[in-house]
């Protein structure tokens, strides 16, 4: 290898250790969500069952997602600052209130994000798992959700015209 080779590497390493803020979306959401799922080479894994027996799902609706227990730490500011743009977390509602589906839906700025049903249940599956540990599974009876993680911090989009000093006040807390 040589010096300019060695380079680029060192850059390319320093790029992937620096947190660069992700606009909550559904292309977002599913590229970290493949980024984490379990691989023929994962050593550990990190089992996320939204819909579970235990909260008074059937077997069939049961689905257990699994996930590389290292790619979802290596992720995990990433799927916190999509978790601090919901709406629920910028009211304070993920923490006083039961959360369905919608609410998962819905942005700070008071938009739907995605376009699909599957993408909410992709971030919630990142969320819900024993190395993330952001939310829980659902409720059957109830068909929500209890608490969001107390220590997830409202975050704005890039593409948010007041990010740029929003993000001047907060980078610290993410870099």
């Amino acid at each position: 290898m040589g010096r300019l080779d060695r380079i680029k590497q060192a850059q390319q390493e320093s790029n992937e250790k620096s947190f660069h803020p992700t606009d909550l979306n559904e292309g977002n959401v599913q590229a970290i969500f493949n980024r984490c799922l379990r691989k023929a080479e994962s050593k550990e894994i990190a089992r996320a069952a939204l819909f579970s027996r235990i909260m008074g799902y059937s077997e069939e609706e049961e689905l257990v997602v699994d996930f590389d227990e290292n790619a979802l730490l290596k992720n995990e500011r990433n799927i916190r600052y999509l978790y601090g743009q919901l709406s629920a977390v910028h009211t304070g509602k993920g923490l006083k209130n039961r959360l369905s589906m919608a609410d998962f839906s819905t942005n700070y700025q008071g938009s739907v994000w995605n376009l699909t049903e599957a993408a909410v249940k992709e971030l919630l599956y990142l969320g819900c798992n024993k190395a993330v540990a952001l939310s829980y599974p659902f409720s059957k009876a109830e068909n929500d959700t209890t608490v969001i993680s107390k220590d997830i911090k409202p975050t704005l989009s890039p593409k948010d015209p007041n990010f740029p000093e929003w993000w001047e006040q907060h980078k610290a807390e993410w870099e």
